[in-house]
C-alpha cells in the first residue's frame, strides 16, 4: 500500500493526527496486515508457518516488564488514537469506543491484575517460556463442537465452586453458549447484553431534505427487537455491576464518555447519559453512522446485566419461603415474652392492690373509731367556750358608746377645715399659673424680637448681593440658551446621517442571496464597510444627543437661577419693612409684660401664705379625728370577735356531734367490707397463678425456637430479633423483585451475600460488554470461547479480572478485520525508500507489531510456539 508519510502519523506529543477522509469501502477484500512490514508473509503451503512477531522464547529470559511495555505501549497509543478519531464528531450520546480496551491495557501495563501478572505477561508476549505445569493458563484447541468443549470446561470449574467469566467474540456467540447452560439447575448464570444490538441506519441530511421536499418529517425512533427468552421460564434483567454486591433491575449502565487517564483502573470510566435522541441542529456536523461491518466499539453505547435461567427462580422461591417461616417464629417470641411479662406484672399489681385494699379497710376502721371519740370530746369543749364568750360580748358593748360619739364630732371639724384649705390652695395655684404664663410670653417675645433683627440684617445684605448678581445671571441664561439650540441642530444632523447609513446597509442585505445570509457563501465586498459606517454613525448620533441633553439641562438651570434672583429682589423690600414693624410691636409688648409680672408675683405670694395656714389647721383636725376613730375601732373589733367566736363555737359543737355519729357508722361498714374482700382475694389469686404458669411455658418454647434461628439467646442480645427481621424483610423484598422482574429498593438487603452479583457462578458476555458492565468484580477463572477471533486488548478486558485463563478455539480462526482497523493502519503506515534509513525501518517493525496484535489472537500465537499448553488437540 502507498501512503503519504506526512499528515497521518502521530504527533511528537503522542496525540493522533487527522484521519484520512478516504476510508476503505465496506466490501473491500481483507488486507494482509503484515504487508506494511519489511518482510512479506510466506505462503503456508511452502513450509512451516511464520512465528508471530513480539513472541519471545524461553532462551535468554522472556523479557520482563520492558518487553511488555515495548509491545503494549504502542498498542495502547493506537487504541487511544482510534478512540480520539471516533469522538471527533460530537454526538448527544457518543458510542462506547475503545475506552474498555485502553483501561485493560493500562491496568496490564501497571500490573494491576487479579491473577499472577508474570504468567499472564508470558502468555501474551512469550508463551514459549511457559510450561504445562503452570496451571494458570491453558489452551484448548478444538476442530468441531466448540460449544460442547466450552460447556464442559464451565461445568468442571463450577463443580469446584470457581466463579467463571465466559467471553465470546460476539453477542450472538455468547447467547448461543448460554443456551446450553441456562436450564442447568446447578448453574446460576448472568448475561451481559450490549445495546443497541446492531448499528443504527444512516440518517438523511435534514438540510437537503428541507430544501428539496419542504420541512423534514420527524423520524420515529426504531425500537430494538426483543431478545429471545433463555431457559424455560424467561429471564430477569439487571443493571451493569457497578458494586460487586449490588445489582439493581432494568437500568443499564451507559458507556463512558471518554478514555480514562493512565492512573485510573479499567472500571473507573464515567457513565453515559440517555440514548441518543432527535436530529441535530442546522449547521452542526452530522454524526457519523457506522456501517454494517463496523467495529462494535463504534455503535455500542451501553451494556446491561440480567439473570438467566430457572435455577435463579427456584433458589429465590425456596429462600423466600424459608425466610417467611423464620419471620413467623421471630414474631411469635416477642408476643409470648410480652404476654408473660404482662401476666407477671398484672399478677404483682393485683396482689399489691389486694394487700393495699385490705390494709386500707383496716386503717379506715381504726380511723373511724378514733374520729368518733375525738368528735364527742370536741362537742363538749365547744359548748363550754360559747357560754364564756356571751359575757365578753356584753362587756364590749357597754364600753363602746362614749368613744364612738367623740370620734363623730372630731370628724365633722376636720371636714370643715379641709374644705377651707382646698379653696385657699386652688386660688394660690391660679396665681402661680398666671405668673408662669407671663414669663413664657416674655421669653417668646424676646425670641421673636431677636429673629426680626437678624432677618432685617440678612435681608439687607442679600438684597445688595442679589442686585449685583442679577445682570450676570441674565447674561449666562441667554448664552446657554443659544448653546442649547446649536447642540439640538447638531443632534438632528447626526441622526439623519445614521438613518442614511442604515438604509444603505438594509438595501445591501436585501440583495444578499440565501447562501450569503446563512454564511455559506462569501458576503458582498462592501458589507463590512457599511457595517463599520453604521456603527460610527450610531456613536456620533449618541454623542450628539448626549451633548444636546447636557446643553438643555444647563440652559434650564441658568434660567431658573435668573428667575429666582429677580423674584427675591422684587419681594425683599416688603419683607424688610415687615421685619422693622415686628421689632417695634415686640418692644412695646415686652414693657407691658414686665409691669404685669410684678403685680402677679405679689398676689401669688399672699395667696400661698393663706393656703399654707389653712392646710396646717386641717391637718391638726384630721389627726385628732383619726385618733378618736382608732380607739372606737379597737373596741368594735373586740366586740365583733367575741360575737363571731361564740357563733363558731356553737356550730362546732353541732358538727362534732354529727361527725361522731357518722364515724361510728363508717367503722361498722368497713368491718363488713374487710371480711368480704378477703374471701374474694383468695379466689382471684388462685386463678392468676394458673394463667401465669401457662404463659411461662409458652415463652420458654418460643425462646428456644428463636435461639435455634438466630444462634443466641434473644434475652442476652436485645437487638438480635430486630436485626434478623430487617435483614429477612429486605431480602424477601429483594427476592420478590427478582421473581416479578421489577425494581428492588437499594439498601442493606441489596448488599447481602445472597445478591445475584455474589451468588452468580457464571457471567457470560462479550469483551466490550464486560468492560462496560463489570466494575471491580473479580473471577476465579476466565474462559474465552472462539479464542482465535479475540485480539490482545479484548482478551485483557477479562484477563485482568481473573486468576486463571482458559482459551478455547481453533487454529484457523482470526479476529475480524474491521474497516476502522484497516483504515487506521493504512493511514499510519507510510511507505519508505531505501534512503530512509534504520529509524524508518524500526518504525515499520513497530507498526507491524501493532498490526499483528490486531490481526492475530493470543490463542493463535500461543498455540504456534507453546504446544505444551495445548490440550484437546483434534
Amino acid at each position: 500500500m502507498k501512503q503519504s508519510a506526512g499528515p497521518h502519523g502521530p504527533n511528537e506529543d503522542g496525540s493522533a493526527r487527522a484521519a484520512d477522509p478516504e476510508a476503505p469501502a465496506p466490501d473491500a477484500p481483507d488486507l494482509d496486515v503484515r504487508a506494511a512490514m519489511t518482510t512479506m508473509p510466506i505462503d503456508e503451503a511452502a513450509g512451516a508457518p511464520t512465528p508471530p512477531l513480539g513472541v519471545a522464547g524461553a532462551e535468554g529470559g522472556w523479557g520482563g516488564p520492558d518487553l511488555v511495555e515495548a509491545v503494549y505501549g504502542p498498542l495502547t497509543g493506537t487504541y487511544e488514537r482510534l478512540d480520539t478519531r471516533l469522538r471527533e464528531t460530537p454526538e448527544d450520546v457518543p458510542p462506547a469506543g475503545w475506552a474498555p480496551h485502553i483501561a485493560a491495557l493500562r491496568a496490564f501495563r501497571a500490573q494491576r491484575v487479579a491473577g499472577d501478572w508474570e504468567t499472564l505477561a508470558r502468555l501474551l508476549v512469550a508463551p514459549g517460556s511457559l510450561t504445562s505445569a503452570t496451571g494458570q493458563a491453558r489452551l484448548v484447541e478444538v476442530e468441531e463442537d466448540e460449544a460442547a468443549a466450552v460447556r464442559e470446561t464451565v461445568r468442571a470449574l463450577l463443580a469446584t465452586s470457581e466463579r467463571t467469566l465466559l467471553l465470546a467474540p460476539t453477542q450472538r456467540k455468547a447467547e448461543e453458549l448460554l443456551h446450553g447452560l441456562a436450564d442447568d439447575p446447578d448453574i446460576f448464570p448472568l448475561l451481559i447484553e450490549t445495546r443497541p444490538e446492531a448499528p443504527s441506519p444512516p440518517l438523511a441530511d435534514p438540510l437537503v431534505e428541507a430544501g428539496q421536499n419542504g420541512p423534514a418529517e420527524p423520524v420515529e425512533p426504531v425500537e430494538p427487537a426483543p431478545r429471545g427468552d433463555f431457559g424455560s421460564n424467561g429471564t430477569v434483567e439487571f443493571r451493569p455491576i457497578t458494586d460487586p454486591s449490588e445489582i439493581p433491575f432494568a437500568e443499564p449502565l451507559a458507556a463512558p464518555h471518554a478514555v480514562p487517564p493512565d492512573d485510573t483502573r479499567p472500571d473507573e470510566t464515567e457513565p453515559r447519559g440517555p440514548a441518543p435522541g432527535g436530529p441535530t441542529l442546522p449547521g452542526s456536523p452530522e454524526p457519523l453512522r457506522p456501517a454494517e461491518d463496523s467495529a462494535p466499539e463504534t455503535w455500542v453505547r451501553e451494556a446491561a446485566v440480567r439473570a438467566v435461567g430457572e435455577s435463579w427462580r427456584q433458589s429465590w422461591s425456596a429462600e423466600a419461603r424459608l425466610l417467611q417461616r423464620g419471620l413467623m417464629w421471630l414474631e411469635q417470641w416477642p408476643r409470648d415474652a410480652a404476654a408473660l411479662e404482662a401476666a407477671q406484672a398484672d399478677d404483682l399489681r393485683r396482689r399489691e392492690e389486694l394487700e393495699a385494699g385490705l390494709a386500707a379497710l383496716a386503717a379506715d376502721i381504726e380511723a373511724a373509731r378514733e374520729l368518733s371519740a375525738a368528735a364527742a370530746k370536741a362537742a363538749v369543749d365547744a359548748e363550754a367556750e360559747a357560754e364564756r364568750l356571751v359575757a365578753v360580748q356584753d362587756e364590749a358593748e357597754a364600753e363602746l358608746a362614749g368613744p364612738k360619739a367623740e370620734a363623730g364630732r372630731l370628724q365633722e371639724v376636720a371636714d370643715a377645715t379641709a374644705a377651707e384649705a382646698g379653696e385657699r390652695t386652688r386660688v394660690a395655684d391660679a396665681a402661680h399659673a398666671r405668673c408662669a404664663q407671663l414669663d413664657q410670653r416674655a421669653i417668646t417675645a424676646q425670641s421673636e424680637l431677636r429673629a426680626a433683627r437678624e432677618l432685617e440684617a440678612s435681608l439687607t445684605d442679600e438684597l445688595a448681593r442679589a442686585r449685583e448678581e442679577l445682570p450676570r445671571a441674565a447674561e449666562e441664561a441667554n448664552r446657554l440658551t443659544a448653546a442649547d439650540a446649536d447642540a439640538a441642530a447638531e443632534g438632528h444632523a447626526a441622526y439623519y446621517r445614521l438613518v442614511s447609513a442604515e438604509s444603505a446597509l438594509s438595501a445591501m442585505r436585501r440583495k444578499m442571496s440565501l447562501g450569503q445570509r446563512l454564511h455559506v457563501a462569501s458576503p458582498p465586498s462592501g458589507l463590512s464597510g457599511l457595517r463599520a459606517e453604521v456603527k460610527a454613525r450610531t456613536r456620533e448620533a449618541d454623542e450628539a444627543a448626549r451633548r444636546a441633553k447636557e446643553a438643555k439641562d444647563a440652559a434650564e438651570r441658568a434660567e431658573a437661577r435668573r428667575q429666582e434672583i429677580a423674584a427675591f429682589v422684587s419681594d425683599g423690600g416688603t419683607r424688610l419693612a415687615t421685619a422693622k414693624e415686628a421689632q417695634e410691636r415686640l418692644g412695646t409688648e415686652l414693657t407691658w409684660l414686665a409691669t404685669e409680672r410684678e403685680t402677679a408675683t405679689a398676689d401669688h405670694r399672699e395667696q400661698a401664705r393663706l393656703a399654707a395656714e389653712a392646710v396646717d389647721r386641717a391637718t391638726q383636725a384630721g389627726l385628732a379625728a383619726r385618733a378618736a376613730q382608732q380607739a372606737a375601732r379597737v373596741i368594735e373589733e373586740r366586740l365583733e370577735s367575741a360575737r363571731a367566736a361564740r357563733e363558731a363555737a356553737l356550730a362546732t359543737a353541732v358538727r362534732a356531734r354529727a361527725d361522731a355519729e357518722a364515724a361510728a357508722a363508717r367503722a361498722e361498714e368497713a368491718r363488713a367490707a374487710l371480711e368480704r374482700r378477703t374471701a374474694e382475694a383468695e379466689a382471684d389469686l388462685a386463678a392468676r397463678t394458673v394463667e401465669l404458669q401457662t404463659a411461662t411455658e409458652a415463652e420458654a418454647r418460643s425462646r428456644e425456637n428463636v435461639r435455634e434461628i438466630c444462634g443466641s439467646d434473644p434475652v442476652e442480645e436485645p437487638g438480635l430479633i430486630a436485626t434478623h427481621q430487617r435483614q429477612a424483610m429486605a431480602r424477601i423484598e429483594q427476592l420478590t423483585g427478582y421473581l416479578e422482574g421489577g425494581g428492588a429498593a437499594g439498601g442493606a438487603a441489596d448488599r447481602a451475600d445472597g445478591s445475584p452479583a455474589r451468588t452468580a457462578g457464571l457471567v457470560v458476555g462479550t469483551p466490550l460488554g464486560a468492560g462496560l458492565a463489570l466494575a471491580d468484580e473479580e473471577f476465579d477463572a476466565l474462559i474465552v470461547a472462539d479464542a482465535g477471533a479475540v485480539t490482545d486488548a479484548e482478551f485483557l478486558i477479562g484477563a485482568v479480572r481473573a486468576r486463571r485463563w482458559i482459551l478455547v478455539g481453533s487454529l484457523g480462526a482470526r479476529p475480524t478485520a474491521y474497516p476502522e482497523y484497516t483504515a487506521f493502519l493504512e493511514d499510519t503506515t507510510p511507505e519508505h525508500t531505501p534512503e530512509d534509513g534504520a529509524e524508518a525501518v524500526a518504525g515499520d517493525v513497530a507498526a507491524g507489531d501493532i498490526a499483528e496484535r490486531l490481526a492475530l489472537s493470543p490463542f493463535t500465537r500461543a498455540v504456534t510456539v507453546a504446544p505444551a499448553l495445548v490440550t484437546g488437540r483434534g
